[in-house]
This record gives structure tokens, C-alpha cells and sequence, in this order.
């Protein structure tokens, strides 16, 4: 290896100073860049992005329970053969159940769309596979 090596104590004196030199290119940038170096609050989009993940939680709770609804009418159905529970969710479907999914799927799509589009970056991402 031909690369010069230093001691520990003039390794982290170097580190130090290298440290040091950062800061103050760093501090002189800030300055120079005045006001538009300050911290700004969360983009527009990245507000919406939360809104609508706080709404498609709160949807996705509401799906599992109908779902839970329509399993114990199928239960109703065949195990106690009372057809009053699947008659309800199938009259509850329609004007309710559809539009629900419906909303939801759209949502899930909208949000994703503005997410790509925008680049809103998400924490729990760990770069694996997408389509």
C-alpha cells in the first residue's frame, strides 16, 4: 500500500482541523446566502401527502372492520344459516362499502402519484424493489 500513513495523534489533529475548516466554508456559505439559507417549514405537498396518509389510515381502519362485518355475515350465512347479516352488508354495499374502496384506492393512488412527482422522500423507504 503506498499511501502515506499517519500517526493516531496527527490523524485526529488533521480530522480536527479538516473539521474546523468545514465549518467555517459552511458558516461563509450561510452568510452569503442570507435569507434563503434559512430553515423553511414542511413543502405544500409534503403537507397533503400527510394529510392524505392520515385519511387512508383512518380508511383502512373503517375497510378492516367491514370486512370483519362481511366475514361474520359469511359465518351468519353458513354456520348458523341466517342470511340477515350478508343480506345487510350486500344492502350496505352499493351506497356505502363501494364508494369507500373506491375513495380509498383513488387516494392511495393520488398520493403515490404526488409522492414520485414531487419527491417527497419517505423515512421508511429502504430502496428495494418497485415496479
Amino acid at each position: 500500500d503506498a499511501a502515506p500513513r499517519l500517526d493516531s495523534a496527527a490523524s485526529s489533529l488533521g480530522a480536527s482541523e479538516a473539521l474546523k475548516a468545514d465549518a467555517e466554508r459552511f458558516r461563509q456559505r450561510r452568510e452569503a446566502l442570507g435569507d434563503a439559507g434559512a430553515p423553511v417549514g414542511p413543502s405544500p405537498i409534503k403537507s397533503v401527502v400527510n394529510v392524505l396518509g392520515t385519511v387512508l389510515s383512518v380508511n383502512f381502519v373503517v375497510i378492516f372492520g367491514l370486512f370483519l362485518w362481511f366475514l361474520s355475515g359469511v359465518f351468519s350465512l353458513y354456520a348458523l344459516d341466517n342470511d340477515a347479516v350478508i343480506n345487510a352488508v350486500k344492502a350496505a354495499f352499493d351506497p356505502f362499502i363501494l364508494p369507500l374502496l373506491s375513495t380509498h384506492m383513488g387516494l392511495t393512488f393520488f398520493s403515490y402519484g404526488l409522492e414520485k412527482t414531487f419527491g417527497v422522500d419517505d423515512p421508511e423507504d429502504d430502496g428495494g424493489f418497485r415496479l
